[in-house]
């Protein structure tokens, strides 16, 4: 048997954490720039607050219902996720980390009242060590545990845990379920489903295999069999390492000179080649791009953009200035751009990196070294505690961010302090 366990309102329940005060109050949590609205409490939900909504189109209504409003805060989630993942695999033998808040749990050699007494636990552990509300969903596949993730989290007599296993309870739930809500299955093949008369998850459960064979290929087939209890997707403790690496964000003004715009590319590539270097590999390509706001009609348009290939590294002093130097004959000054990035192709492992004769092998250990103490520093005293100091200027392009919380657990100086008396 599998689990799901997943967090509820993740990034509004990491704001709580620290201001509980917001309990029960409506909350919502803004996309970078604080462009539009990412994530919602149930409160927020209930007064129509739309999720992706533009914040300048709404802003009446938030101020008017009193809603609550965070910049994200993504150091901070990624931190609360990590505590979350580690509770996890300290309590139970096999845990896929599936996304920053949702894990799949093996739960295998227990009978149905032990799983729901071992989840009950577990999520209850959960929010002692973290203050993360978790919902739990038992079945024996990854689709179906999807399905009683839900069924926990909508249903409160299930008190956030709910298992799907036998089969009359399985065709009561998946009646209730709309197709579209099922795992996998997008709003294109959601309404070409309905269009053959396929309109619950039951509905698909029951179909013709060779008919959803060809109609949706082998993925919508191995839904069909999850849906009926047959796993088809195996549990993946140890995910497949990433092809590619990229780190892209828009400013927070626009830029029209090449040092602001040199020193963001600077800083997102830190970002992606601190990515690369915890996957352990090598890059050997790397494109380097930026452009104008696409948007803004009246305002003249640019993109630029550069394919850089060379031999594999993790050297974070020289892709900055290949990247940089590769980028800059293509910049046209007094243009308005608006957004820059770096993605990094062709990664190999580390261990499989092919020296040459005319290699510094102590040049190449010195690098190492160096970017391991980097990356000690900056994990022991908090991100760019020790960075480049061509990334070093955010005054231009950092991002609006004006209703950040404090790093309260990945910034010394914004750790929380109790005050006595």
């Amino acid at each position: 048997m599998l689990a799901l366990a997943d967090c509820n309102n993740f990034y509004v329940s990491c704001e709580r954490v620290f201001r509980p005060e917001l309990e029960n109050r409506p909350v919502v949590v803004l996309s970078n720039n604080d462009g539009c609205i990412i994530a919602r409490s149930n409160e927020s939900k209930a007064l129509g607050i739309p999720m992706g909504a533009p914040v300048f189109q709404i802003e009446e209504q938030l101020r008017r219902q009193q809603i609550h409003i965070f910049s994200s805060n993504y150091p901070l989630y990624g931190d609360m996720s990590d505590r979350v993942m580690n509770t996890f695999e300290a309590s139970v033998p096999q845990v896929e980390r599936y996304s920053i808040d949702e894990a799949f749990l093996e739960l295998s050699g227990c009978n149905e009242e032990e799983r729901l007494s071992e989840c009950r636990e577990l999520k209850a552990r959960v929010r002692r060590h973290t203050g993360i509300p978790v919902s739990i969903g038992i079945a024996p596949t990854k689709t179906l545990a999807k399905v009683a993730n839900h069924h926990a989290k909508r249903h409160p007599d299930c008190s956030g845990v709910f298992e799907l296993s036998d089969e009359r309870t399985r065709d009561e739930v998946l009646g209730a379920t709309g197709v579209e809500e099922l795992w996998g299955i997008g709003r294109r093949t959601g309404i070409k489903l309905r269009r053959a008369g396929i309109t619950t998850a039951l509905e698909l459960q029951r179909a013709d295999i060779t008919w959803v064979r060809r109609e949706f290929t082998v993925t919508g087939m191995r839904t069909v069999l999850e849906l009926r209890g047959e796993p088809c997707i195996e549990l993946e403790t140890a995910p497949p390492a990433k092809q590619t690496i990229c780190s892209a964000k828009s400013f927070g003004q626009l830029i029209q000179e090449w040092d602001p715009l040199a020193s963001a590319l600077t800083a997102y590539l830190t970002q992606a080649v601190d990515k690369l270097r915890r996957q352990q590999a090598l890059t050997s390509a790397m494109q380097v791009f930026a452009h104008t706001n696409r948007h803004r009609r009246d305002d003249p348009q640019h993109a630029c953009s550069v394919l850089l290939e060379f031999p594999p590294t993790d050297y974070l002093p020289e892709l900055a200035r290949r990247a940089v130097e590769g980028l800059r004959p293509h910049f046209r000054e007094g243009m308005r751009y608006q957004k820059a990035g770096v993605l990094l192709l062709q990664l190999i492992p580390r261990s499989h990196r092919v020296g040459h004769l005319w290699d510094d092998l102590e040049q190449l250990e010195k690098q190492d070294a160096l970017m391991s103490v980097m990356e000690q520093v900056n994990r022991r005293w908090g991100r760019r505690t020790l960075n480049l100091a061509s990334a070093q200027d955010t005054r231009q392009w950092r991002m609006r961010q004006h209703r950040r919380s404090p790093g309260y657990t990945t910034c010394w100086s914004e750790i929380p302090v109790a005050q006595t008396g």
